[in-house]
């Protein structure tokens, strides 16, 4: 009468994660008003945050997300730019000179970021060079940096730096990422 099951302990932790995600995106979309003009930056929590904009009306949404640009083509409500550039089929992120150019001219009221890597000694840092330097150009065209990050990027180095962890004004994260890191973000001046 005794049943045996085979559970996928690495699989229930990635749904775990990924479920964290959703959550990060729903609070982060919560913060975007009328009006707004918000940057999305590709990353892991990009489609979430896509799908919970949705909901709003009057904002612009400038990305270099395929799937953000995707998810939010045809949305009334919402103008959407690309910044155009070239695809990397990896991360379905448009890099490149044309995408860093095109945020020249661009400006947003919040920034949403995301970084493989989050040290307070090294800052946020992400990998390879041609997403770094993206990242790098959106966080120049923004008023407001948030920072989008599950436990699983803190205390990890990527090796290229992106910027100091104190061009972050907020961080949206899940509640696994323990007390001491906590303390120290707080401390460093950024609201959690």
């Amino acid at each position: 009468g005794i049943g045996i099951q085979v559970i996928d302990a690495e699989q229930n932790v990635r749904d775990e994660v990924e479920t964290r995600r959703r959550q990060i995106a729903v609070k982060a979309a919560s913060i975007v008003e009328p009006g707004n003009i918000v940057l999305i930056d590709g990353g892991p929590i990009a489609g979430y945050l896509a799908g919970e904009l949705k909901q709003k009306k009057d904002i612009t949404v400038i990305t270099n997300s395929a799937i953000v640009f995707d998810t939010l083509n045809h949305t009334s409500g919402i103008t959407l730019i690309s910044t155009g550039g070239t695809l990397r089929d990896s991360s379905q992120m448009l890099v490149g000179p044309t995408a860093e150019g095109a945020l020249k001219d661009l400006r947003g009221d919040k920034l949403f970021l995301m970084v493989s890597g989050i040290t307070l000694a090294f800052g946020l840092s992400h990998h390879p060079i041609s997403e770094v330097t993206i990242k790098q150009a959106m966080i120049r065209s923004a008023r407001e940096v948030i920072l989008l990050a599950d436990h699983t990027s803190f205390g990890e180095e990527a090796g290229l730096q992106v910027a100091p962890f104190s061009i972050v004004s907020k961080l949206i994260t899940d509640n696994a990422l323990p007390p001491s890191i906590r303390l120290s973000i707080s401390s460093a001046g950024v609201q959690l």
